[in-house]
């Protein structure tokens, strides 16, 4: 029989400014009343200035094991889900492993975490995913191990873009232990891969003699400033927003999603319709979950011969709707579709609403959302909890895991609605010196958790970044 494997605590954290969605559609001249009530967005997290993946992710890992007493010797690993690398060689777990060995030092001494892996794991929103599978699979093949699963990341759109408005930021860390305390980890786990270009962050290579003629040849592309004077006769640019085609990249959701679904339940003997009392899903917007489901969920009804019972809901026939597809949106409208949501997938919603896309971390922002709504009911011991991931590019991992029956008890101190009332507003001018770094120093300077310090401007160290951590 396999070891019972999964999830023993939570933590996370929030950047500390907070752009309202009026605010954002008021600034763009767009109507707030699509992006509320199509989308379901309320406000967008915003970095300050010294907020980052890194901090963000140190952050919520010490909220974790301050609050539950984990030692550093108690740890095996550091894995960090992440598509917000602050290097491109250099893991951004290294930073966080640096952070939380400097936090640990005044008890425990120096290089208290040296014996500690740490590891960056990317592959778009579904990183972090990977880093709980692959951490699971670690712990259950020795004995008392313990991981210390990060995701972390700062979404971030174009200015104008149809991205912008679901942007956001946060991590979420996770102990992951043997016989845990809040989820068991099923085995099974379905995945779906498919090469696509829906989403992506290119490198960009141009020409020192395109770039200084684009300037009116006032730049000399063979002086020594740094910028120039590299050995390539190229420029590389890597921007932190996306490329990216939203309807192509849905119509790569649903279908890595449904042929993950299928080889779960397969390899499971499970139904996601039968045997899940709610679901978890990426959420790069906070109704994505409850706006895919549906074309999703036809297949399954379809597959035990209950189409008719949705048909009925709906109120139309697939005939009549004009295909499945057409089916699943009738659907979508019912008053029976509406119950269901709200039962199974809007308490994973709720945190989504306020805060915004966090890539990797979505999923399980889900989960601490989904958990904090369910924390005063006490018939979900032994319940089963579904998992639908997707990561662009593309790769669908759908799994799931057993609610053990005092899991509320494990929540305490998570805070959840207070870290996401006690925000710092921004307004739409300020959003936006945020956003193109013209902004002057933290708007909200912080005073205690993790911060960048400063980027090294000489030497050597040209572009290396410093991390502290402020404790009042």
């Amino acid at each position: 029989m396999s070891k019972s494997v999964g999830i023993d605590a939570l933590g996370y954290a929030l950047p500390r400014l907070v752009l309202p969605m009026q605010a954002f559609a008021e600034g763009r001249g767009m109507e707030y009343e699509k992006l509320r009530f199509g989308l379901g967005l309320e406000a967008m997290a915003v970095p300050d200035t010294d907020e980052d993946c890194v901090t963000l992710a140190a952050q919520a890992a010490w909220n974790l094991l301050s609050q539950h007493g984990i030692k550093p010797h108690e740890l095996g690993r550091i894995y960090l889900g992440t598509e917000s690398a602050v290097d491109a060689a250099k893991p951004s777990a290294t930073y966080v492993h640096g952070l939380l060995e400097a936090r640990f030092t005044a008890e425990f001494g120096p290089r208290s975490l040296a014996h500690c892996d740490a590891l960056d794991m990317t592959f778009a929103c579904a990183g972090g995913v990977d880093a709980l599978l692959n951490s699971a699979d670690w712990v259950r093949a020795g004995r008392g191990r313990k991981a210390l699963v990060i995701a972390a990341d700062v979404a971030k759109y174009a200015p104008h873009s149809p991205g912008e408005y679901t942007q956001g930021a946060g991590a979420v860390a996770l102990l992951v232990t043997e016989d845990p305390r809040i989820l068991v980890l099923d085995d099974a786990v379905g995945v779906s891969v498919e090469s696509a270009a829906d989403f992506f962050k290119p490198r960009r290579s141009f020409g020192k003699a395109e770039l200084a003629a684009a300037v009116g040849g006032t730049l000399d592309a063979g002086s020594d400033h740094p910028f120039w004077a590299t050995p390539d006769a190229v420029i590389e640019q890597f921007l932190e927003f996306p490329v990216f085609d939203g309807p192509y990249s849905n119509d790569c959701y649903v279908g890595r999603v449904r042929e993950a679904l299928g080889r779960y339940e397969a390899e499971s003997g499970l139904r996601a319709m039968n045997d899940w009392f709610g679901m978890c899903f990426h959420l790069p917007y906070a109704f994505q979950g409850r706006r895919m489901w549906p074309e999703i969920a036809l297949d399954l009804y379809a597959d035990q011969g209950l189409l008719s019972q949705v048909e009925a809901e709906a109120g139309v026939t697939e005939a009549e709707a004009g295909g499945r597809k057409a089916l699943a949106k009738a659907w979508s409208k019912s008053a029976a579709y509406k119950a269901y949501v709200a039962e199974k997938i809007g308490p994973g919603e709720a945190a989504s609403m306020r805060v915004g896309n966090m890539y990797t971390a979505s999923i399980f922002m889900g989960l601490v959302s989904a958990l904090v709504g369910y924390a005063d009911r006490r018939d979900l011991g032994g319940k089963r909890l579904g998992f639908l991931s997707y990561g662009s590019g593309s790769k669908s991992k759908v799994f799931s895991g057993v609610l053990r029956a005092d899991f509320a008890a494990q929540l305490r101190g998570l805070n959840l609605e207070t870290a996401i009332v006690d925000r710092r507003e921004v307004s739409f001018a300020e959003y936006e010196a945020l956003h193109a770094r013209t902004a002057q120093g933290p708007l909200a300077p912080g005073l205690k958790g993790a911060v960048l310090d400063r980027i090294e401007t000489e030497g050597n160290l040209l572009g290396y970044r410093r991390y502290r951590w402020v404790q009042n």
